[in-house]
This record gives structure tokens, C-alpha cells and sequence, in this order.
């Protein structure tokens, strides 16, 4: 182990982890250099350090002791960190929660969770204003008042706990795509494994500036922060304003990682000012949400000349254990399938597709369950044994619930949620299938192809699309583009064009909200 790395190695050779070493670590390799940089503010490691070390005194002042939750709802910035590490310090259990829910969401969460110490932005304050009175004795803080003024209370000394790896560190509630939002219990063991190929693979240093877009409460824009916190890179948590401003910030911050989906990098790429700014800092692009076609790689490759990765994961698994890496991104034609995949197996992560009933292999090229077994995986879901038990078998595979098949190069290709499948005439139709080929339409920026009812199939594809700013697609040129790519069985019967897709606060496609709204369409 290094003077900045917090992991040592476990025998089995999975990295042993201390979330709270990160900043510790960190904060003495470097003390003065950047941790996180906003509009006007500067926070050094040493600040950080020092703040989360007032936030652990507090809480263990106030009676947080190992395995209390520490619960925070707000957005992402310093106070969410200095809680994260805080917590750490004293080996209570961080509990992010999704500011972007409904009060009674929060509220079903918060009684899930039970936190000890709940502390909250005034906006999220708004939303769990009567959560004294619930079935939970909690004490909440606010971040513009309350909070600073316990913090600032509190010696900056750090009690020193030291956390088992396998213990729980931190919990991150589901998005509730498939049910009700269930809390994810990740060990230091599962975060040690999942940062160790971040750490080795994106080039992150002491001299990266990192984009921070998405939300720190789901598992990517955590990655995100620990990755950059880790290696000693800036955190930008400023956001850009307007649309000029998401092209402006990353130029004139000198971003040299950003995190983007393809629809973004598209809106991007669309402006004028794109071709003329000076992207030399900028190294790294991960995306992920959904394949980039290849036409955005060509012009993304031409204009920024960056590096891009996808990666392909679920909370319940640490975040990514697929990488398609910069060496799989070739923006020539013979290599577009390759672009719709997520990927190969990273280091560490074991990976199969079988029969969802026989759990037995499937063979290449054939559609199955994607199952994901290693040290990223899990300890459980909180207080929920009955459904941690249906998705983690007894031999430790972890049940996705993803479709998805492997190509003779062991590259994985996902073919949407097996509930998402859709059974036309007796037909197995897969959306991401038809959603990938529909992309490739230059008036297309987004689409969601889901089944809606039919009284002759039984159910028949319908495609809900996003068009290209300025584009005026027609129902008819869609449709005789897909028969031109699919089998007709295939094809959507109906399009219904919108302005913006149904998505969690965490990017994912509401599959279920998009079939709603589309309840009343009548399916030839």
C-alpha cells in the first residue's frame, strides 16, 4: 500500500478498503491542492480532511455510534462529501438519499433507512418538513443554518475508528424501476474493488480536473468522486447555467475528465462553437445510458479527439464491471456493432448469460440472463433478506435481470430488462435491439421502444421518439426505416414523438411511465 492508496490486499487478492482512508490519505500526501473547486470557492484536501473530522466529532458527540446510519438528502456538493467521509470517520453507515423524489418516497426511505442524524439542503427541508413527527426519532439538520453551525461546533479531531472491510459503509437506495426503492449495502471490500480498475484505468492524477454532472446519491457520480478524491484530482461541482455554458465550463475549467451521455455529447457537438474551442486538456469521456452511435463518435473523435469509455453496471454491483474501452472505439463502420455492446468483462468481475429458468450457460451469440459474481457484488439489501436471497444465488452470482448475449470476442451486448422483452405473434422482439437501429436515424436523437397492446399479437413494438433539434421526422419515414433494417415483426407500429423521455433522477429510462402514457394508443 502507497502513501496515498487506502487499500491493501485481502489473500483472495480483492482490494481491502477504508472509505475514510481516502481523505485521510489523501489529505497528507497533498494537503494544499485542490479537492474541490465552485463558482468563487476553493476547497483544499486539508480543508476537506478538516471538516469531515468536525463532522465525525459532532456525530459521535451526539451519540452516532458503528453501524448508525447518517442519512443526507440534497445536491451534490461540499456538505454531501464532508458527511460521506464524516460518517466514515466514525464507522457510521452513510445513507444517500435521491433529492429528486417525492416527499412520501423520501419519507418511505427515510423510515427504511432509520437514520440516526438526518441532515438535509433547504430545498430537500421543504419536502421532509413533518419528518419529526413520523414513526422514527431522527434529528435533522439543514445545510444553511443548522448544520454549519454544529459543524463549526465541533473540534476538528478525528476519533481514528478503523472499519472491517466487510462491514457496511455506505447504503444507496435503488431507483425503484423494478418496485419500491430498496437500500443497497456496500462494504469497504466492495468499494475497494470497484476503484481499484477506476483508479488504474482512466488515468485519473493530482493534476486531473473532473466534471462532477451526475448525481453523487447514484453510484456513478459517487465513482466519480472517490476516483478523483483518490487520486487527488479537483472535483468541479459547478454547473453550467445554460447551454452555451455546458460547452463553455468544461473549455475554460481546462476539464480533463468529463462524464457525458451520448445525447449530451450530441446537443454538443450540434453547436458551431464546438468546432472552434480549444479541448486539448480534455482526456478522458465516459458515458454510459445507452450506446453511442457512430456517427457521434466520428464527429466526438474529429473535433474533441478525446478517449472514450463505457462501462455497464447496477448499484447492486458496484457500479460497472464491463469496460469498453478507448481501444474498442474505432469510428469506422466494420466496427459499429461492436459500439452498441457495453464492453468485456473488467478485472475481478466474472461474467455469464444463461437461460433465466435453467440458470444454465447460454451459448455465444444466444440470449439469456446476465449474471455478474465478484468482490464488487453486494453485501445485501438492507433489512430486506427475503429479496437479497431472489437476486444473489447460493453460490454468490448476482441475478441482473438484464437481457444480454455474449459475440465470439466475449463482448456483451444487453438486450434490455427480461421484463421489458416484448412478445409480438409469438415472437421475442428485444427494444434495445430496434432502439439501436432507430439511433442510427440522423433525424433521431433519442428513442424507447416499448410494447403496447394488441388485438391481433397481443402485443406489437411502439417507439416514443426524441427528434434532432431543427428535424421534423415523419410516423411513415421511421417505420420504412426500420423495415428496411428488421424483420418486420420488429418494426414499431406507431411512433409518438416527444420532447424529452421519461428517465429516474439517476438517467434511467422509466420503461413502465413511457407504456403508461402510451396506455391509450391504438395498435394497428
Amino acid at each position: 500500500m502507497t502513501e496515498t492508496e487506502p487499500w491493501s490486499f485481502h489473500p483472495d487478492g480483492s482490494p481491502v478498503f477504508s472509505l475514510a482512508d481516502i481523505i485521510r490519505k489523501r489529505a497528507a500526501a497533498t494537503p494544499a491542492a485542490e479537492a474541490l473547486a465552485e463558482a468563487g470557492r476553493r476547497t483544499s484536501f486539508e480543508d476537506l480532511d478538516r471538516r469531515s473530522s468536525q463532522v465525525a466529532s459532532a456525530l459521535q458527540a451526539g451519540g452516532v455510534r458503528p453501524g448508525d446510519r447518517v442519512a443526507f438528502i440534497g445536491a451534490s456538493g461540499p456538505a454531501f462529501i464532508e458527511i460521506l467521509y464524516g460518517a466514515a470517520k466514525v464507522r457510521a453507515i452513510f445513507t444517500a438519499v435521491n433529492n429528486r423524489l417525492s416527499a412520501r418516497e423520501i419519507l418511505g426511505i427515510l423510515a427504511d433507512a432509520e437514520p440516526s442524524v438526518l441532515i438535509v439542503d433547504p430545498l430537500a427541508a421543504l419536502l421532509v418538513a413533518g419528518v419529526e413527527s413520523q414513526a422514527f426519532d431522527c434529528d435533522v439538520l439543514v445545510t444553511d443554518g443548522s448544520y454549519l453551525t454544529w459543524r463549526d461546533a465541533a473540534p476538528a479531531t478525528d476519533p481514528g475508528e478503523l472499519a472491517d472491510p466487510d462491514e457496511t459503509a455506505l447504503i444507496l437506495y435503488t431507483s425503484g424501476t423494478t418496485g419500491a426503492p430498496k437500500g443497497v449495502e456496500l462494504t469497504g471490500r466492495n468499494l475497494g474493488c470497484a476503484l481499484h480498475e477506476l483508479h488504474a484505468g482512466i488515468g485519473l492524477d493530482e493534476q486531473s480536473v473532473c466534471a462532477a454532472p451526475i448525481p453523487f446519491f447514484h453510484i456513478a457520480g459517487l465513482g466519480l468522486l472517490l476516483a478523483a478524491n483518490l487520486n487527488g484530482g479537483s472535483l468541479l461541482l459547478e454547473q453550467a447555467p445554460d447551454p452555451v455554458g455546458v460547452l463553455r465550463l468544461p473549455v475554460d475549467r481546462k476539464v480533463t475528465h468529463a462524464a457525458a451521455v451520448p445525447t449530451v455529447l450530441q446537443r454538443l457537438l450540434a453547436m458551431p462553437e464546438c468546432r472552434t474551442a480549444d479541448w486539448s486538456a480534455l482526456s478522458y469521456v465516459v458515458y454510459g445510458s445507452s450506446p453511442i452511435p457512430l456517427a457521434v463518435l466520428r464527429d466526438a473523435t474529429e473535433i474533441i479527439g478525446c478517449s472514450f469509455l463505457q462501462s455497464y453496471g447496477l448499484t447492486e454491483s458496484t457500479g460497472g464491471f464491463t469496460l469498453l474501452g478507448p481501444a474498442d472505439h474505432v469510428p469506422e463502420e466494420k466496427y459499429e456493432d461492436r459500439l452498441r455492446s457495453a464492453g468485456r468483462p473488467m478485472r475481478g468481475s466474472r461474467v455469464r448469460v444463461v437461460d433465466p429458468v435453467t440458470l444454465a450457460d447460454c451459448p455465444v451469440g444466444e440470449r439469456g440472463e446476465v449474471l455478474v459474481a465478484g468482490s464488487r457484488i453486494m453485501k445485501s439489501y438492507w433489512r430486506k433478506p427475503e429479496q437479497t436471497a431472489e437476486v444473489i444465488l447460493p453460490d454468490g452470482w448476482l441475478r441482473t435481470g438484464d437481457g444480454g448475449s455474449f459475440d465470439a470476442d466475449g463482448f456483451l451486448y444487453l438486450h434490455d430488462r427480461l421484463k421489458d422483452m416484448i412478445v409480438s405473434g409469438g415472437e421475442n422482439v428485444y427494444p434495445a435491439e430496434v432502439e439501436s437501429v432507430m439511433t442510427g436515424h440522423p433525424d433521431i436523437a433519442e428513442v424507447a421502444v416499448v410494447g403496447v397492446p394488441s388485438a391481433e399479437w397481443g402485443e406489437s413494438p411502439h417507439a416514443v421518439v426524441v427528434p434532432r433539434p431543427g428535424a421534423h421526422p415523419s410516423e411513415a419515414d421511421l417505420i420504412a426505416w426500420t423495415r428496411d433494417r428488421l424483420a418486420h415483426y420488429k418494426c414499431p407500429v406507431g411512433v409518438t414523438f416527444t420532447a424529452a423521455l421519461a428517465r429516474t433522477a439517476s438517467g434511467k429510462l422509466q420503461k413502465q411511465a413511457i407504456r403508461s402514457h402510451l396506455s391509450s394508443v391504438a395498435v394497428r
